[in-house]
């Protein structure tokens, strides 16, 4: 018996090596690399040059530098910008697909579609269709006697036209998550509501959304994550641009390593950009372990 198990966990180990050499030399040492370049004054045009330590200076920088505020600002702006309109729209389409309509199954499939392409795709797509002369969007503009709309070219518009986007790509991630939810939902409690007499708003406000809620905030939460990283669809359509109006906080870590060279910099930027998700991933199970305890 003693043997069967020693040999199972030999087995065992040797089918899990594989798999964590990729993760460490993916993952860990990669990580362990950039810690170690945070700490250093590293120039990337000057390999030969030795990396002097430099201690906290690198984050000191970062920290207080505008430039890194700015793109923190731009972040949080385009998150709030994206995920409110996501979440809405979301929420929406998935009470209307959840009905026992004509066509709602070839529909829900469409719409699922955005969210299955590559960013840069997405990315490559909407740029044509923004184009300044030749875009689309700008062409119908012109078909009801609007004038042209700078999209990518002017520092106001830029930002939404990058939310724009975001939004039809990302929409179809809160509509397939509501509408499982929905078509798991108890149907005593509506049954309840109905023969009380409640209207579909009442319905909806104070029975569907109440069951909804830890969902939403779980949808709200995985997409946030996601959203603080955003990087590919911004650098095909903008590159952070006009300026610097569009420039967030991947662009701003892109840029100190690989167009300034200052990989020290960088590498303390992209722990910060961490730090910054590690509270939000903390404050999300704090949330959801205060909501699990009232219920």
């Amino acid at each position: 018996m003693a043997n069967t198990a020693k040999r199972t966990r030999n087995i065992f180990l040797i089918f899990l090596l594989p798999a964590m050499l990729v993760l460490f030399l993916t993952t860990i040492y990669p990580m362990i690399y950039a810690g170690y370049l945070s700490f250093r004054s590293y120039d990337l045009a000057k390999p030969f040059v030795p990396r002097v330590f430099v201690g906290w200076a690198n984050y000191a920088e970062v920290l207080s530098s505008s430039d890194f505020l700015n793109a923190l600002w731009i972040t949080a702006k385009l998150m709030v910008m994206t995920l409110s309109v996501q979440l809405f729209l979301g929420v929406g389409m998935a009470l209307l697909l959840t009905q026992r309509l004509p066509g709602m199954g070839i529909a829900r499939t469409l719409l699922l579609i955005p969210m299955m392409i590559s960013p840069v795709i997405v990315g490559l797509v909407w740029l044509f269709l923004y184009f300044p002369e030749l875009g689309h969007l700008n062409y119908f503009l012109s078909l009801i006697g609007t004038s042209g709309i700078p999209w990518i070219t002017s520092t106001n518009w830029a930002i939404w036209a990058i939310a724009i986007a975001d939004i039809w790509q990302w929409t179809p991630f809160f509509m397939m998550g509501t509408a499982a939810a929905l078509t798991s939902l108890s149907p005593e409690p509506y049954e309840a509501a109905k023969i009380d007499g409640n209207s579909r708003w009442q319905v909806f406000r104070y029975v569907t959304l109440p069951q909804l809620k830890p969902v939403l905030v779980s949808l709200l939460f995985l997409r946030a994550i996601d959203a603080f990283k955003i990087y590919d669809i911004i650098f095909v359509l903008t590159k952070g641009g006009p300026g610097d109006s569009t420039e967030v906080l991947s662009l701003f870590i892109y840029r100190q390593s690989f167009t300034f060279w200052r990989m020290g910099v960088g590498a303390a930027g992209s722990f910060v950009s961490l730090a910054i998700i590690v509270i939000l991933i903390t404050l999300f199970f704090k949330s959801l372990n205060r909501d699990t305890a009232q219920t």
